[in-house]
């Protein structure tokens, strides 16, 4: 009996999470062809991918890619979705904290202004900049491919972390939309600081091509500044190493995430404070992720305990109140 409330129990819940998964797929169509409302949308996406996650433990190891291409795929509808809430765009809290931070200058600037060469005419350093940034769209995803080809058994913890240090960063994309530093500069609110990413583009990939990679992930949001999912993500790669036991990872990812912040800054794409954010952001899904696994094992394994501790105790009180047999008179 109880297994078969375990079976349907499981049914339902599976029925649910289909169901999620098409209201979520139907969103993005209606979003795309309707132009749902983002305040609409985001909840259902947000269920859609929690319903795939669900689904993917039945679907084996195939099921952990399936689940992450499924929630980038929502990730990126999402983001574009973020600046689409009417709320206004923030530059003042930002720039006043790194104003405040710098003794009156703002990073950006400063190294723009002290290595040159980010705007219309880039050296060396905006190239170095420009590449490693545009790295950045494939070094979280190498760790999630990587932990499936190479360490399954820890897939699963890895692309968890990696999928939630994204979705951290939407939420405050769609709460707390900010300007970047070479828009604050378009408009008038800081001095010196271009986007050096438009220098390097169109001189390495040609303009044609730049410009629809451009068009197609950037320009959507373009105050997607806080957190700085950029380095968020490959920071946490970080923790990715941790859990992997392996040094190199960790190592290649801190000298990445130490090459990523610089270039973030020096192209006018990133502020400071969305560096430490980021990190923040990266710090918190790893904790989840490995605090949630901590807990769940601690209270099995507790619960195991208190199973044992009180079949003792139902033991005793049986033999302590057991009577004696009756006698039976003979004769």
């Amino acid at each position: 009996m109880q297994r078969i409330v375990k079976v349907q129990r499981r049914q339902v819940i599976g029925a649910l999470c289909w169901a999620a998964l098409a209201l979520g797929i139907l969103s993005v169509v209606l979003r795309q062809m309707a132009s749902l409302d983002p305040v609409v949308f985001a909840p259902v996406a947000g269920c859609a991918v929690l319903a795939v996650f669900v689904l993917a433990r039945r679907w084996g190891d195939w099921g952990i890619l399936v689940a992450y291409v499924v929630a980038m795929g929502f990730f990126i509808q999402l983001r574009d979705a973020a600046d689409e809430t009417g709320l206004r765009t923030l530059t003042g809290y930002v720039l006043d904290w790194e104003l405040w931070m710098f003794a009156g200058i703002t990073p950006s600037a400063w190294l723009q202004s002290r290595i040159g060469g980010a705007g219309s005419d880039p050296g060396l350093a905006a190239y170095f900049s420009a590449i490693v940034h545009w790295t950045w769209f494939v070094f979280p995803h190498a760790a999630v491919i990587g932990a499936w080809l190479f360490v399954r058994r820890m897939a699963w913890r890895v692309t968890l972390i990696v999928a939630l240090t994204f979705y951290l960063g939407l939420v405050l994309y769609f709460t707390v939309p900010t300007a970047p530093p070479w828009m604050a500069a378009g408009q008038g609110l800081i001095d010196d600081v271009v986007r050096g990413m438009h220098g390097v583009g169109p001189a390495i990939l040609g303009v044609d091509f730049y410009n629809w990679a451009f068009e197609a992930m950037a320009e959507p949001n373009p105050s997607a500044a806080m957190p700085s999912l950029h380095f968020a993500a490959s920071f946490v790669v970080v923790g990715v190493g941790i859990i992997l036991r392996s040094r190199w990872i960790a190592g290649i990812a801190l000298l990445y995430s130490a090459a990523l912040t610089f270039a973030l800054v020096y192209l006018g794409e990133h502020y400071i404070a969305d560096i430490i954010a980021g990190g923040a952001v990266a710090a918190f899904a790893f904790g989840a992720v490995e605090g949630g696994r901590f807990v769940r094992y601690w209270m099995q394994r507790r619960s195991a305990e208190l199973a044992e501790r009180w079949l003792r105790v139902a033991n005793w009180l049986r033999e302590a109140l057991r009577l004696p047999p009756m006698r039976i008179p003979t004769g």
